[in-house]
């Protein structure tokens, strides 16, 4: 107990209303002329409309729970496949920067062997060149050495003439049967 009275301020004006209720409801007091029935109804359709908010209550949370287990069920779906993308996409760039650093090698490389080979080709371009030089050289003094001796032979058979011009000359051999050598001259014809 209290001390607004028996019941307390708030059990107290309950028990008015039910008083209340019970002679103009039809009823009169003990049940003369009412409808005890329909204060029974009545509270039977309070106990079920609690049962059925109860029962409300418990599918709201049912759904709500559901729903908050498929949008977590969701999330972690979502978050799994972006964890996984994202592994997928760490590696490809991984392999995109091997690739690029052996392309870089094999350039580098490349460019090696290219500037070998053309240093080669130069110094064998250079060697060949030498070469032809040289052999240019030996042949330009052998066809100068062949001229002159062609022109010291000219010179001596051009002074062979000079020095031999003017004078008798003799056959130095005869065909068959031309006759005696040296011929024999008749006297006096």
């Amino acid at each position: 107990m209290n001390e607004t009275g028996l019941m307390g301020g708030g059990g107290l004006w309950i028990f008015g209303l039910i008083l209340l209720f019970m002679i103009f409801g039809g009823g009169g007091i003990g049940g003369y002329g009412g409808n005890n029935n329909a204060i029974q109804n009545d509270i039977n359709r309070g106990f079920d409309n609690q049962n059925l908010q109860a029962q409300t209550r418990d599918i709201l949370t049912a759904v709500t729970n559901g729903t908050a287990q498929s949008v977590a069920a969701t999330n972690q779906t979502f978050h799994d496949s972006l964890m996984a993308n994202q592994g997928l996409y760490n590696e490809l760039a991984r392999d995109i920067s091997n690739v690029q650093l052996a392309q870089s090698q094999a350039l580098a490389n490349q460019n090696e062997c290219c500037c070998s080979t053309k240093m080669l080709i130069q110094q064998t371009a250079a060697d060949n060149a030498l070469q032809m030089s040289q052999m240019e050289a030996r042949i330009n003094a052998k066809m100068d050495a062949n001229k002159i001796e062609a022109l010291q032979a000219q010179i001596n058979k051009l002074q062979l003439q000079q020095a031999t011009s003017g004078m008798l000359r003799f056959p130095t051999s005869w065909s068959y049967d031309a006759g005696q050598f040296p011929p024999v001259f008749a006297a006096g014809v």
